[in-house]
């Protein structure tokens, strides 16, 4: 979300910076910026093209006499000012320079003074907008963040069919809304496995019973048998990464692995906010993180008392040291990954849906490259 926010600020100042760079250059063809230098203007084909005959070149720029004295400051001293004037669009006309009195400087002052403060005036009105375009898109963003689900399943029709059998994985809050919607315009049948350790696959099991959709619960071993009989897989992500492939519930990435052996497609259903320019073999990106180990073994299990009993025991043995390690280990790990080649399409709240190989043009589209590494910046500007 924070690379999102960067992008709408960028977008805000890069049209900013274009729409200045197109003022400049529909800027008038008799007028030029002051803030070119003056051999720039010298060369400048409208100021020049009126005083000149010939072609106007480096050269003969160069080449000129007067151009000559008028650097080498050949020419008397009250004149010098004027020559330079006359190569680098000053005006031709001759005349006395007059003296300026008190009440013209006073009045030069006044007006320098006004326009330094209609230009801050300016500058505060543009932030002003700038502020407000930034702040409207973060509550566009706000808005897509809350009706993200029902974004998602609108597209539930396009992809199942009447008749099909759908396997999916656990309980997912987004599959649930996809297939409410799908059931809407279409009869179709679901195989939900019940997803260990949680066994949240019951609860979602229930809540398809509600909305009258057929609904088998299997065991998660029972997932290469059965898939012989779904039409496709409907799953959500965790985490959607640059190489196209995702990070979901641990037990998913053997499901998509028997869906690839029946040739059965496997379709992701994920927001765009979990779009992450990451790629899985980035220290940013770990899958080493573990649930409650209780969800799989409770902790007033036997094993438990008889592991710990032979731990003490062992301890005591060991001349009341107690340097014995735990015999009995329970790891309880919360995602897997899916590689993209196991995939066949990727449903977002933005558009119908890609292929993995698609996800470089919407880390294009949502994020700024300068953005993709957030901890190389951050480390850069704690060094500095």
């Amino acid at each position: 979300m924070v690379r999102r926010v960067l992008h709408i600020i960028r977008e805000e100042m890069d049209q900013t910076d274009d729409a200045a760079v197109g003022a400049f250059d529909s800027s008038p063809a008799d007028s030029v910026p002051a803030r070119i230098g003056g051999l720039s203007r010298a060369l400048n084909k409208s100021t020049t093209s009126q005083r000149y005959s010939r072609s106007f070149s480096l050269h003969n720029l160069l080449d000129q006499q007067d151009f000559d004295k008028a650097i080498t400051g050949a020419v008397d001293a009250g004149d010098d000012d004027r020559s330079r004037d006359r190569w680098f669009g000053g005006s031709n006309t001759r005349h006395e320079q007059q003296p300026v009195s008190t009440k013209q400087r006073q009045q030069e002052q006044e007006r320098k003074e006004k326009e330094r403060k209609e230009k801050e005036k300016e500058n505060e009105e543009e932030f002003a907008e700038k502020r407000q375009s930034v702040l409207e898109g973060i509550a566009d963003l706000i808005d897509e963040l809350k009706d993200i689900d029902a974004s998602i399943a609108a597209n539930a029709p396009e992809h199942i069919h009447a008749n099909e059998v759908v396997l999916t994985f656990g309980y997912s809050r987004t599959v649930l809304k996809f297939l409410k919607r799908a059931k809407e315009k279409r009869d179709f049948q679901v195989i939900v496995a019940e997803g260990l350790p949680s066994s949240s696959g019951l609860k979602m099991a229930g809540e398809l019973d509600k909305l009258n959709i057929k609904t088998t619960l299997i065991a998660d071993s029972m997932a290469y048998a059965m898939m012989a009989r779904a039409n496709k897989v409907i799953i959500s992500a965790h985490a959607l990464l640059a190489d196209g492939g995702v990070m979901a519930s641990v037990g998913t990435s053997i499901l998509a692995a028997a869906a690839r052996r029946h040739n059965v497609p496997v379709v992701v259903l994920a927001g765009i906010y979990k779009l992450s320019p990451n790629f899985p073999h980035e220290p940013g990106v770990t899958f080493n993180e573990f649930g409650d180990p209780s969800e799989i073994l409770s902790f007033s299990d036997q094993a438990i008392v008889t592991a710990e009993r032979s731990v003490m025991e062992g301890s005591a043995a060991s001349d009341g040291v107690g340097s014995e390690k735990p015999i009995l280990q329970v790891h309880n790990p919360l995602f897997d990954y899916i590689p993209p080649d196991r995939i066949s399409l990727i449903c977002t709240d933005h558009g119908h849906g890609f292929m993995p190989s698609y996800v470089y043009r919407q880390l294009s589209e949502f994020y700024d490259k300068l953005d993709y590494s957030l901890s190389k910046q951050f480390e850069a500007a704690q060094s500095r």
